[in-house]
C-alpha cells in the first residue's frame, strides 16, 4: 500500500527526491496544461525510463495511457502529475 503523499511544498519535493527525480518531476509538470489531455508522452531514454519508474513508486505521477497500451496510438505513455502535485505547484485539475 503507497504511504499518503506528506510533501505539501516544492522544497518538500526537492528534498525528498534525488536531483534527477525532481528534475523529470519539474520536466513532466511544465508539461502539463489543463486544456490538453496529454502531458508528456516523449519517447524516454532507458536511464529516463527509471527515473519515472522511480517517480510512479513514489506515488507522484502515474501513465494516463496504462489500460490503453493494446489500442491503437497508445503504445507510448502519457505521464501526468498527480492532483498533489498539481496543487503544490498551484495548477489546475485536468
Amino acid at each position: 500500500m503507497q504511504k499518503p503523499l506528506t510533501m505539501k511544498t516544492i522544497n518538500d519535493l526537492k528534498s525528498n527526491l534525488t536531483e534527477l527525480e525532481f528534475t523529470m518531476l519539474e520536466t513532466i509538470v511544465k508539461s502539463y496544461s489543463f486544456d490538453d489531455n496529454i502531458c508528456y508522452n516523449y519517447k524516454l531514454t532507458a536511464s529516463e525510463k527509471g527515473i519515472v519508474g522511480s517517480l510512479v513508486k513514489k506515488g507522484l505521477v502515474y501513465d494516463s495511457f496504462e489500460d490503453m497500451h493494446d489500442e491503437e496510438g497508445y503504445e507510448d505513455s502519457n505521464w501526468f502529475p498527480i492532483y498533489t502535485i498539481l496543487d503544490i505547484y498551484g495548477l489546475e485539475h485536468y
